[in-house]
């Protein structure tokens, strides 16, 4: 890696922090999710999944309000889905640079279905360790089930933020560096 790419990561796992702070007291909504779908987008996949597991890893572990310990792998598997869904869509929609358009509802779209598939993974993830070895196919559901207010939550704020965040994320943030997704490289 790069000492320019490594600036970026340590720049993006930063602002993604930061803003974790920032909206620490509102629940389920992060910032961390369309930061890392933008760096994938822009950067690559590598670049993204960096971003995603220093921010998660760094926010579970330092974080008196992060979750540490066990499911912090969870946690990680979550945010490489929003890395991944960054570098599919650079893979539609290589080459465009607009902060307006209608793929920006495309975006909201995909941040929220991560974010449905973050909050069950991550559900399934805390019922695994808080019920292994007697793990049921009963708990699992009702763990998911208790799950269910904060999952609107955080599917509702990724869709905003991956309508509105991202894009204006991507715009930028190919002008910063050198934008491999953009530019047709991967």
């Amino acid at each position: 890696m790069k000492t320019k790419d490594l600036a970026l990561v340590a720049a993006f796992t930063a602002l993604a922090i930061a803003s974790d702070f920032a909206l620490a007291d509102v629940p389920n909504v992060k910032l961390v999710d369309p930061i890392v779908f933008s760096v994938a987008f822009v950067f690559g996949l590598e670049m993204g999944v960096y971003v995603g597991t220093l921010s998660e890893f760094i926010w579970g572990v330092l974080s008196p309000y992060g979750f540490g310990g066990y499911i912090i792998p969870f946690l990680v598997g979550g945010e490489v889905l929003y890395a991944l869904a960054g570098w599919a869509a650079a893979r539609l929609w290589a080459g465009e640079g607009s902060r307006m358009s209608a793929r920006n509802l495309y975006f909201g779209a995909a941040l929220a279905l991560c974010a449905f598939l973050w909050d069950l993974e991550t559900n399934a993830g805390t019922a695994l360790l808080s019920f292994w070895p007697s793990l049921t196919l009963q708990k699992l559901l009702a763990t998911e089930a208790l799950g269910i207010p904060f999952m609107v939550s955080h599917e509702v704020s990724d869709l905003l933020t991956g309508a509105v965040l991202a894009p204006l994320i991507i715009f930028y943030a190919s002008r910063l560096a050198r934008p491999r997704a953009l530019a047709g490289e991967a």
